[in-house]
């Protein structure tokens, strides 16, 4: 019983202090101050507990605790956050190809802008910006991006 106990007091630990750590890159930095004041705490609590239950097995339910309270809060932070605009801004090797990434770009239903650019050598060529609503709208762009164009991706923007 002593084990699950200091196995539930650590993955309460991780969880507050990967949660603290979210929050100061969100700079909530009070949030965060609170949050590691509560880690602390319930780190001290676990290792009184640790300190008074048996060696290897408690040792392997800290492991686990950890894994499970750094991974866990992650996955859940990205799985609620808002979609972001990704905004790609790209350059054709050449007006044909451009054209024809372009028209793959709006058949599938991903706002585009075109403008005719010269490139280094002064040859007319297409530069296409692409503005990708979600990720999978962002992950098909990648996909079929020619090897040969050149490109930037713009910091997302939130879409509140």
């Amino acid at each position: 019983m002593e084990i699950l106990i200091v196995f539930l007091l650590k993955l309460l630990d991780n969880t507050l202090g990967t949660m603290k750590n979210i929050c100061l890159t969100r700079e909530k930095f009070f949030f965060s101050s609170l949050l590691a004041a509560l880690s602390t705490t319930v780190y001290m609590i676990a290792v009184v507990r640790m300190a008074k239950s048996d060696g290897i097995l408690s040792i392997m339910a800290i492991c686990a605790a950890t894994f499970i309270g750094t991974l866990i809060p992650g996955l859940v932070v990205k799985k609620s956050e808002k979609e972001k605009l990704y905004i790609f801004d790209i350059t054709a090797d050449n007006m044909d190809n451009g054209k024809e990434f372009a028209d793959i770009l709006r058949s599938a239903n991903i706002a585009t802008k075109t403008s005719v650019v010269y490139d280094t050598m002064m040859i007319k060529t297409l530069s296409i910006k692409a503005y990708c609503a979600n990720r999978e709208e962002s992950k098909m762009v990648n996909k079929v991006i020619y090897p040969a164009f050149k490109y930037n991706v713009y910091a997302p923007m939130s879409l509140d």
